[in-house]
């Protein structure tokens, strides 16, 4: 049995629904293309000129609409107002820099001061540094600093090929001291005194080195407010054997008292004397050994040194109590050989 009007409905059906759908499509991309006014701003050129702040743009759905421009900062303007501040700058910071000349020419004008009251020590040298020196009461305490001047005297020895043989008197008057360090500087000449007492070279940069008793100090850290570091070369290191400066070398200022708390820092010679940096040139069996330890010195002037403690005492006496430990009746103690050339 067949069902001709179903089946014709169904085809009818199909039909009418795949034409329907075809004319509801074309209709509707008809009035989507219809309804679009644009797709970007260009195309919202036909509305003609936006009043003044104003902008035409496509909005979300295509449509021209008229929008208030935000107005942003002015960058240029900025840029050239910081110009402007730089303009201000140039005006200012030039000033100011001239000024800074100004304060450079005075930094000078006090830095050749400065030199010139160098210019006073025996070598005219300048010194690089004036630090600010602590523990100054303890250090006169301790090391039972004077107010008179040495009478000790500072003489070249021998002088041979750019090396010295310097002798420097640090009797101070006998073994309970009566008078200050016999202060010296070196110089391209050899060591010079310099004429000084305790007191005054707590603040003075004239000086290099000075020698007291048993005791040598460089002017450094608690000692005095220059520069001049300390460095130590190997065990066995001969004085020809240095002849340039080891870029391994830490050069070390003068702590015989500790940073901030002033502690006392004696060295391992059992009799209570300060820790310098230079206190290892000797030990002590029943009279003062030399080490032959060879020492770097770093100056204020950047200069270097290689320096050796000869003797102690006399020569002779020296040369005693180096190998048999003994003295003879007349040692003439705390008169120093230092034999020391300056480095490359």
């Amino acid at each position: 049995m067949s069902f001709p009007g179903r089946v014709v409905r169904k085809s009818s059906a199909r039909w009418f629904g795949t034409g329907a759908l075809a004319a509801l499509a074309l209709a509707a991309l008809a009035a989507g293309c219809s309804g679009d006014e644009c797709v970007d701003a260009f195309d919202c050129r036909d509305k003609g000129s936006a009043p003044a702040g104003k902008a035409y743009v496509c909005n979300a759905d295509n449509k021209c609409e008229l929008r208030t421009l935000t107005v942003e900062p002015e960058a240029d303007a900025g840029t050239d107002a910081g110009t402007g501040t730089d303009a201000g700058t140039d005006a200012g910071a030039d000033a100011g820099t001239d000024a800074g000349t100004g304060t450079d020419a005075g930094t000078d004008a006090g830095t050749d001061a400065g030199t010139e009251t160098d210019a006073g020590t025996p070598d005219g040298g300048a010194q690089l540094c004036r630090n600010t020196v602590e523990c100054k009461e303890q250090s006169i305490d301790q090391l039972t600093l004077k107010s008179v001047v040495s009478t000790g005297l500072v003489t070249e020895e021998g002088t041979t090929a750019g090396q010295f043989l310097t002798y420097l008197d640090g009797r101070a008057g006998g073994s309970n001291p009566a008078q200050s360090y016999t202060y010296a500087r070196f110089t391209a000449t050899g060591l010079v005194k310099v004429d000084i007492d305790d007191l005054a070279a707590l603040d003075s940069t004239a000086w290099d080195i000075a020698v007291r008793r048993f005791v040598i100090r460089v002017n450094s850290g608690v000692s005095g407010p220059s520069c001049v570091g300390v460095a130590q070369t190997a065990a066995g290191t001969t004085f020809d054997a240095v002849t340039s400066v080891d870029p391994g070398a830490t050069f070390a200022s003068e702590s015989y008292f500790t940073a901030n708390t002033c502690q006392y820092v004696p060295d391992d010679s059992g009799i209570n004397g300060p820790d310098t940096g230079l206190a290892t040139y000797w030990t002590y069996a029943s009279c003062l050994k030399m080490t032959d330890k060879v020492f770097l010195l770093q100056l204020a002037d950047g200069r270097h040194v290689k320096l050796q403690v000869v003797s102690y005492y006399d020569p002779a006496a020296q040369t005693q109590c180096n190998t048999s430990g003994t003295l003879p009746g007349t040692s003439g103690a705390a008169q120093f050989r230092i034999k020391w050339a300056f480095l490359p």
